[in-house]
Parts: C-alpha cells; structure tokens; sequence
C-alpha cells in the first residue's frame, strides 16, 4: 500500500491517499475505481471518525480511496469548502494514471456537511464524479441556518446529469432531519436519476460506519443494522460499475475443462500436446508472443478475429477439432 498527504496551499486543506500496489498477481486490479471520501462536521471541523476508518474500509473492498480534509471553521463560506472538493477531483482525474486509478469510475462519499459537500459537486459541479455516496446528508438551505452559514439547497440544483446516488440517513436523526435525504431522493427521481434510498428505523446523527471502531466509545454510536449501509453501498457500486473481472482461463480450469480455442494462448502453451498443435499451424507463435506478450492472453478464437492473416478460419477449424481430440 502507498500512502500520501497532499496540500493545496490552503491552511489544514489536504487530500490523503490510500493507494493499492501494482501487483503482476494482481492482472485485473492494475487500475480501479476510487472513492474521495468527504467528512461530516458542521462546516466547522472535518471528522476523524468519518475519514480514515471509512477509507480503509473501501481500500479493503478493492477501491482507491482518499480523504479531502476541505476548508471549514465559523468565518470559512461555503464557496471555499466547494473550489476545495472540485480541486480534489480535478487532482484525482488529472493523476489518474499514476494514481492508479479509473477516471471513470470515482465516486464521492460524503457525511453530513461532507454530505452536502458531495452532493454540491455532483449537482452542481462542472466536472462531476460518477457516483455519490451521501450518509445522512445536509442537503436542504434551510440546514444553513443551525450551522450560521449560508448554503445553496441541493434538492433544487439535481439535474439529469447528476450522477447516480447511495443514500442513506436514520427516521429519528434529530440533528440532520431524513427530510433532507427524503426531498433529494424526490428531485432524483423526478428527473430520472438512478438512486437507492436506505431509511433506517433507529440510529442517532454522524454514525460513520456505525461499529465500536468509529464510536468513540459511546453505545449510542454502535448500530449493526445501519453497519449493513457499507455492505450495501458496495454493492451498489459493483452494480453500476462491475466487478473487477474475472473471466479469463487459468490453468487449473483448463486442467480440469480442457483446452479450446476460447483458452488463452500462453495456457495453450503451457500443454505438450497443446503446443505442438500450435506450432504446427503458427510456427513462429513463441517469437510472436516475445515481441507482444499481451498477446498471449488472447485465445484462438480473438486472435481469428483481429488477426485472419494470421490465423484463418480453416485453421482455426482445424486446431479446434485437434485441441477437441486431446481431451
């Protein structure tokens, strides 16, 4: 794992990163989605109970994760908290490459103010992230009120261009009332925006991850049923974006299925029987394959399919009645 902390020249404004290493056993992971992580906190503070434990938990699952610790405090407009999270996108999208991350596929999740934060960015931001994660989030203007700040209310500004939205919140939260969740949802679906809504029965304000790690110490902020909210946002998310994939032939599979033309040349080759089949219509596939190793992971048939000067259908035909007969 890589870990950075990064400033943006503003006083306590940093952006930390939680990245996985590139591992060659680890084909299918080289580059992933990622999830910016904004903390609760009244606009006055940012939440240490809402930032590394919620990242770590998303590392876990597969995901890049970051932590934006955004401008706030009595005298910081909202504005300034705003340039702060659309610049912590721009970075992400802007290093993608050497952060290892899928520009597509950045979702923010954000809790309380850091809710309406993420809910900002994704209505109202020229550059959007691709999924919002909002846990009990301030979204109404009139929410300015208690925290003395004037803020914009994201119900009105959703789009159908605001990204698809996890939201969850507690009926009883008395701090940020489920009106909040409940009127983003409605402005969602009235302009078509995909959403899942969670409603839990119980739970008191700012309960993270709601487990004994991000409690504090205190009962009241250890709830299972809410916990089952992160679960939940991640499959949601596999849902809109897919799962890291999965679909190629090891070498056990093809042990125990046998070998075809839907298996994977460097498979192939792995087989005597398989490679003298091979070699017998490509003689020179090793020295292909030294000069473009990728092209190993390709079976028969893809091959066939970009490469006909190479191997033709009537090869093709041939070698698969041939790699039949071996099993």
């Amino acid at each position: 794992m890589r870990y950075f902390v990064k400033s943006f020249e503003k006083e306590n404004v940093t952006l930390t990163g939680y990245i996985h290493d590139v591992s060659n056993e680890l084909k299918n992971a080289q580059i992933r989605p990622a999830v910016l992580i904004f903390p609760g906190g009244g606009y006055f503070m940012c939440s240490d109970r809402e930032a590394e434990p919620v990242a770590l938990a998303y590392m876990a699952e597969g995901y890049q994760a970051f932590v934006l610790r955004y401008s706030v405090g009595e005298k910081v407009p909202f504005s300034q908290s705003y340039e702060d999270a659309c610049t912590a996108l721009e970075y992400l999208k802007e290093n993608s490459d050497e952060l290892h991350v899928d520009a597509k596929k950045i979702a923010i999740a954000g809790f309380s103010a850091g809710g309406h934060l993420a809910a900002a960015l994704g209505t109202m931001g020229k550059d959007k992230p691709t999924a919002m994660i909002l846990g009990y989030p301030v979204i109404l203007s009139s929410m300015g009120d208690g925290i003395y700040k004037e803020i914009p209310g994201l119900d009105e500004k959703v789009t159908a261009e605001t990204p698809p939205a996890f939201i969850f919140s507690t009926s009883n939260d008395i701090i940020v009332p489920v009106e909040n969740s409940l009127k983003f949802a409605e402005a969602l679906n009235k302009n078509g925006v995909e959403f899942e809504l969670h409603i839990f029965r119980n739970g008191v304000h700012g309960l993270s991850l709601a487990k004994p790690l991000t409690s504090n110490g205190e009962r009241s902020m250890v709830n299972p049923v809410v916990a089952e909210w992160f679960t939940d946002s991640v499959r949601w998310l596999k849902e809109i974006w897919g799962d890291f994939y999965a679909d190629h032939t090891s070498e056990l599979e093809m042990t125990v299925n046998g070998a075809g033309i839907d298996t994977p040349v460097k498979l192939l080759l792995q087989s005597e029987g398989c490679e003298a089949i091979l070699t017998e219509h490509i003689p020179n596939i090793r020295e292909m394959l030294k000069e473009n190793p990728m092209a190993g992971e390709f079976s028969l048939r893809i091959m066939n399919h970009y490469s006909p000067e190479i191997i033709t259908g009537d090869m093709l035909e041939e070698m698969e009645r041939k790699l039949a007969a071996l099993q």
